[in-house]
């Protein structure tokens, strides 16, 4: 994870925006039309598969891209052609790159000293952001004697040292392993509860985004798809790609034809598995529809596997197919007649390979998408 701190003058204590900001390499359409506000002292989530346009979006943040149109705006100043050194940013990158013949203390403070920084100031910046991050046992160390997690620590410290106003995060724990990733996940939001820095995080990790966010902004294609807090992203997202990419595990997508007034369905190719909506699904779904046939999503976690008496709303004959216990959880692909459910349940539900089950829906959780167009309906 390398760190790149550039600029000394703060632009602005407001927020940033991005007003129909497009950019192109040459035949390529990086960002299109990109319209965003982030808010001053936020951790703001670029989120978004590969190519998408994230860490070109951060890259015209931190002055390293120039934007083809559109304006990009610290406060009520275009940054548009405003070189790093004058944006008061400090960006951290995918490698660490710190530098092998210095102590902690020194890679930290290094920054400032380049700067003609007082030792003193220097000597209390370091103990503050140090202490923040928990290395201030470690000064006198040299970088090859710390852990993975400690020279991410260092590598943050080096950034923050300089009390920038916007700090740019790049993919910053990629080569990390997972357990250490979820360290590092915690330490980012602890980071900026205490320094209170805007914060702008690439990555294309949804549980990692969904973890640190004070809001995520999913990005597909160039394009900025839904904006919001992590939840409202899970609970009701704008359309079919986006309920397919947020979650922990893959979403079922299943064909419905529903009756006139919306109170029941017929889920699945051939009508296989009938259902009655309850009353508020009902009511408010029937006004919506264009026409009778319409995707149903159906996150693992709301498919219920029965025991006990039957629904009353309709349940679907299966078989388990396949099992991964997960922990606390257990996933399951359930076989039925036109293909396979995906259900997780509690680890208390123990299901053998090959054993006949009933599955069920917690209709509160559960999507309609557009056949055509797979905007949301209903959520």
């Amino acid at each position: 994870m390398a760190v790149n701190s550039v600029g000394t003058s703060a632009p602005t204590k407001s927020g940033i925006r991005f007003n129909n900001v497009d950019k192109n390499f040459e035949t390529f359409h990086a960002v299109r039309s990109l319209n965003l506000e982030i808010n001053e002292g936020e951790l703001l989530v670029l989120l978004g598969p590969s190519g998408c346009g994230k860490t070109t979006t951060l890259n015209m943040l931190a002055g390293l891209e120039q934007p083809t149109s559109g304006q990009l705006l610290f406060g009520d100043r275009v940054m548009n052609k405003v070189p790093p050194d004058e944006r008061d940013i400090a960006m951290v990158f995918q490698s660490i790159a710190l530098y092998p013949h210095l102590n902690v203390r020194e890679n930290i403070g290094f920054a400032l000293k380049t700067q003609r920084v007082s030792k003193e100031t220097i000597h209390q910046r370091v103990a503050e952001v140090s202490k923040t991050l928990e290395i201030d046992q470690f000064l006198e160390r040299k970088i090859h004697q710390l852990s993975g997690g400690q020279r991410q620590r260092v590598a943050i410290a080096k950034a923050l040292v300089r009390r920038p106003s916007l700090f740019l995060l790049d993919e910053p724990f990629s080569s990390l392993d997972a357990e250490l990733r979820r360290q590092m996940r915690g330490e980012i939001v602890r980071i900026h509860q205490s320094v209170e820095t805007t914060m702008v995080f690439v990555t294309h990790d949804q549980e990692e985004a969904m973890a640190i966010a004070d809001r995520i902004a999913v990005m597909n294609a160039g394009q900025l798809v839904q904006l919001g807090p992590p939840l409202d992203l899970y609970q009701a997202p704008r359309n079919k790609w986006i309920a397919r990419f947020i979650g922990s595990h893959p979403i079922n997508i299943l064909e419905a034809r529903v009756t006139e007034n919306g109170s029941q369905a017929f889920l699945m190719p051939n009508d296989h598995w009938p259902v009655t909506f309850p009353d508020h699904i009902a009511r408010n779904l029937g006004p919506k529809l264009k026409r009778p046939e319409v995707n149903v999503g159906i996150r693992p976690e709301h498919l219920i596997i029965g025991g006990g008496a039957p629904s009353p709303l309709g349940e679907v004959a299966g078989e388990v197919f396949t099992r991964q216990i997960l922990g606390t959880e257990i996933l399951y692909e359930i076989k039925t007649g036109d293909g396979l459910l995906r259900a997780v349940v509690p680890t208390s539900q123990l299901h053998e390979i090959g054993e006949q089950v009933r599955i069920g829906v917690d209709w509160t959780n559960i999507f309609f998408f557009d056949r055509d167009t797979e905007e949301t309906i209903l959520s």
